[in-house]
């Protein structure tokens, strides 16, 4: 009789350390966007409120897009106008990087909101377009994944992840099983010299 290479065990401990990163249980609602399409979006102009730029995406008014600076966590926006190839974003959250209005020393009664202070820039972002948000919720997650229960995602899905108090990052849905999904996130793309 022949006995097996590896004993089954329930001893969570030694699972665990054959995981990379270890998982935190969690109960947290979670914005999925399936994502559509992706592109470069050439900065023109920014402020504290939105930027505007080119891109080769057929974009339309008021459509909510993503935006990333770094390729690893995503800033949502709407699409406030679009000439050509041409548009312009209004960010979900500031940019803390890019000043906001100036006081004015003479204020006068005005009825609109006074436009931000602009700052030509020419810079490359990327610029992602996604189906109609899903609600979700993570069960688990660590530095490199999540398990997030929610139907209608099949594997190999790309999607971004936006849940209070963590940046809104892309991942790829690696397995789907009984109403749940496991995603891994993608690693930060380096630049090409």
């Amino acid at each position: 009789m022949t006995e097996p290479l590896e004993k089954p065990s329930d001893d969570r401990s030694a699972m665990m350390e054959k995981r990379r990163h270890p998982r935190q249980t969690v109960f947290k609602t979670a914005l999925l966007y399936p994502v559509v399409e992706e592109a470069n979006l050439s900065v023109e102009n920014v402020s504290h409120a939105g930027l505007s730029g080119r891109c080769a995406l057929s974009l339309s008014l008021h459509q909510q897009v993503h935006v990333s600076f770094d390729d690893a966590s995503f800033r949502t926006a709407e699409v406030r106008w679009i000439n050509g190839p041409k548009c312009g974003l209004l960010l979900e959250e500031t940019l803390p990087w890019i000043p906001g209005e100036e006081p004015d020393a003479n204020p006068a009664p005005q009825t609109y909101e006074p436009r931000s202070r602009r700052l030509a820039v020419d810079f490359s972002a990327t610029l992602v377009t996604s189906t109609p948000v899903l609600i979700g919720t993570i069960r688990n997650l660590s530095a490199e994944g999540m398990m997030i229960e929610v139907g209608g995602l099949g594997e190999g899905t790309r999607l971004l992840v936006k849940t209070r108090g963590l940046d809104v990052r892309m991942g790829r849905v690696q397995w789907s099983s009984g109403g749940m999904i496991g995603v891994f996130f993608e690693p930060r793309r380096t630049a090409a010299n």
